[in-house]
């Protein structure tokens, strides 16, 4: 093969969970002739190009490529509202191959996570019939970024485990989008990402979890696959502590708040709700998005008080008051539990050594790390 074409078949085919005898009887080759194409040795005709992008349910260019500069990734743009690119001639993006597209993601240059985040390419970014294209020049291989799994979610642990599935498996990519957990759902649900994060109310078992995945997808077949477990309850400056829904509602606290749909903040209107107070006559003093940005804002006198886990408490010097156990489950499709993306991850899940990593974060429990709850429906 010319040296400058770069062929992704056999990724693509093992995306697929296809045989290689299958796909070579499927496009009337045989199977030498389909290894040597996957080994980049032989170039395809257009006939057996068009019919292997047929039978892998891509394009052609999905499939090969030239290497170098002129190589452009076609791909739908999802940002958060009121983080929008700073130059849509030059933008840094995260890609997915999800629901048979790519989607490509804002890595914003003003936040941590995304300054640590090497880009999967350079966007440059246009409006059609009122969506956001994005045309990517990939920084990485194809077949690389087809292994790019996209995870939204709230739990930093999700940092945790993409680095040990990078070492463990020496290529899938895991590309965490920090959500809270119903706005982590509703990307799933949309097709932005393979997997959504979330932690709702419920003793440490299932509970609210799988109640909001069969709202959310109905008839859908999902799975649940469980992170870890961890505690959630008040983060506070030592000294001034909260126990209760009236400790939080004495005159003059500065509450933090979390977003809509974050499981932090259905925990602390749980609480009120039980304590037979409205929530809705605490204003906060300002929003905060995730559990080290509440702890953040506690340790920086921007608020005297937020819930958050232990582990982000901790790292901030606060004092916590335990409220609940919460359980993090990974939801995604059954169609994808073959995926072998999806199965490194599972692999990943039930390593001795990433459970111990992760059990030696302060107040994580991993007796339930890799447990899974399939078929979850209406």
């Amino acid at each position: 093969m010319d040296a400058r074409v770069r062929t992704a078949v056999k990724a693509m085919r093992q995306r697929l969970d296809m045989q290689q005898r299958d796909l070579a009887k499927a496009v009337a080759v045989s199977r030498q002739t389909l290894s040597s194409i996957e080994a980049g040795e032989t170039v395809p005709s257009t006939q057996i190009a068009l019919a292997l992008a047929r039978e892998l349910r891509c394009r052609v260019e999905d499939l090969f490529s030239l290497r170098g500069d002129g190589q452009v990734i076609e791909a739908e743009f999802v940002h958060d509202a009121g983080h929008g690119p700073a130059d849509a001639r030059k933008t840094r993006v995260s890609l997915g191959w999800v629901g048979e597209r790519w989607v490509a993601r804002l890595l914003e240059t003003d936040e941590a996570l995304a300054l640590g985040t090497p880009a999967d390419g350079i966007a440059s970014l246009s409006k059609e019939k009122g969506r956001i294209k994005a045309r990517v020049h990939p920084l990485r291989d194809l077949e690389s970024l087809h292994r790019n799994l996209l995870v939204a979610g709230c739990d930093p642990a999700l940092g945790l485990l993409g680095r040990h599935l990078e070492e463990r498996f020496h290529g899938p990519r895991l590309h965490w989008i920090e959500k809270a957990s119903r706005p982590a759902l509703e990307e799933l649900a949309l097709g932005r990402v393979h997997m959504a994060g979330m932690h709702l109310l419920g003793e440490g078992g299932v509970g609210e979890n799988a109640v909001a995945v069969r709202e959310r997808f109905g008839s859908e077949s999902m799975v649940l696959v469980t992170l870890a477990s961890w505690e959630q309850g008040f983060a506070s400056r030592p000294g001034r502590k909260y126990k209760s829904a009236a400790d939080v509602e004495r005159k003059g606290t500065r509450v933090i708040a979390r977003e809509a749909g974050a499981g932090a903040q259905e925990l602390l209107e749980s609480l009120f709700r039980k304590a037979g107070r409205a929530f809705k006559h605490v204003v906060p003093v300002a929003v905060a998005r995730g559990h080290r940005a509440v702890a953040q804002m506690v340790a920086m006198g921007v608020g005297d008080v937020g819930v958050a886990t232990r582990s982000a408490a901790a790292s901030f010097g606060l004092h916590f008051e335990p409220l609940a156990e919460a359980r993090f489950d990974l939801v995604f499709p059954a169609t994808l539990a073959s995926d072998s993306r999806v199965q490194a991850l599972l692999d990943c899940l039930s390593n001795a050594r990433f459970r111990r990593d992760l059990g030696g974060m302060t107040g994580y429990r991993t007796a339930r790390t890799g447990e899974a709850l399939t078929g979850v429906q209406a």
